[in-house]
């Protein structure tokens, strides 16, 4: 009886400390790009103030989530092409009086991903949205625009580096 108490501790034991094997998807996305990536934005003549917001929230993507530095294009282990494609705003809740209070922001992202080392390339568009609410105004600022932009970006970015880990397995 004690033999067959102490087999099942053992292997729960060994069961309870082993691996499962997990990797999260960006760690299967960093291995793609590699340590070094170039990031090429091209600036879209309708928007070009959240064509530099993408290439700052691309670059820091890169950064933090797939613990990669960006480099120049002659000593980079990947090369991302980004191009902002459609920025659109679509009201979602109005007011008693028939105003928009509730908004959605959507934006897509053109991605043009090139491997250096092995030179395959692979090209696909990223959405993302943003919903926000303008209190008891109805007017979308500057600010506020912008901010909702950067936020959708986000999501387009996370669908990026989901994408990149994906097609690695």
């Amino acid at each position: 009886m004690f033999g067959i108490f102490k087999i099942t501790f053992s292997i729960g034991f060994l069961l309870l400390f082993s691996a499962c094997g997990y990797q999260p998807i960006a760690h299967k996305a960093q291995k793609a790009v590699g340590d070094k990536v170039y990031v090429e934005v091209k600036i879209n003549a309708r928007d070009p103030q959240n064509s530099v917001a993408l290439k700052d929230e691309i670059s820091k993507a890169i950064f933090e989530r797939l613990h990669a530095n960006v480099s120049n294009k002659e000593d980079s282990t990947a090369i991302i092409e980004v191009q902002l494609q459609r920025v659109a705003f679509s009201s979602l809740a109005e007011n008693r009086t028939g105003f928009s209070t509730f908004y959605r922001c959507e934006v897509t992202v053109e991605f043009k991903y090139t491997n250096t080392l092995t030179q395959a390339t692979r090209q696909f568009s990223k959405k993302g949205y943003y919903n926000f609410s303008l209190n008891d105004t109805s007017v979308i600022t500057d600010s506020i625009r912008l901010e909702a932009i950067n936020q959708a970006l986000l999501q387009a970015i996370d669908g990026f580096v989901s994408q990149v880990g994906i097609e690695v397995q």
